[in-house]
């Protein structure tokens, strides 16, 4: 899935949620890095990233760097872009390093009408949050 989409999506959940936009923009962002890592050599396999133990370990270094909030919406950011790749055709690693599972295979990562539904969904969510202030 295309991660500034992802972002998106997460950035519309923690505006919902009241939490900081700005780290669940980045936890989101994170597991997007996996495509860096398989092109680039170092790592040739992208489950390190796109697994809650990384969400958890992401989370953690913010947690201690900066504060609970910043921390809770990074983690939320990170499961949103989670949750997306898992209706997928990827492989989800969720507890790496222990096997995962194929996801879901509802859409392709790259489908038109896939992307759209997210991104009307996260318009949904952002206009019904300003609508209710």
């Amino acid at each position: 899935m295309i991660g500034l989409i992802q972002a998106f999506f997460a950035y519309s959940v923690s505006n919902t949620l009241d939490l900081d936009e700005r780290f669940a923009v980045i936890g989101a962002l994170i597991p997007s890095l996996s495509l860096i890592l398989i092109y680039s050599g170092p790592l040739q396999y992208e489950g390190v990233l796109l697994s809650l133990t990384s969400a958890l370990f992401f989370s953690a270094i913010v947690y201690f760097g900066f504060d609970k909030e910043k921390s809770k919406s990074t983690f939320t950011g990170y499961s949103c872009s989670l949750l997306l790749e898992s209706l997928t055709f990827s492989y989800i690693p969720f507890f790496h390093p222990f096997t995962g599972f194929q996801g879901l295979g509802l859409f392709s990562s790259f489908d038109p009408v896939f992307n759209l539904s997210v991104i009307s969904i996260s318009v949904f969510l952002i206009a019904g949050k300003s609508l209710k202030s």
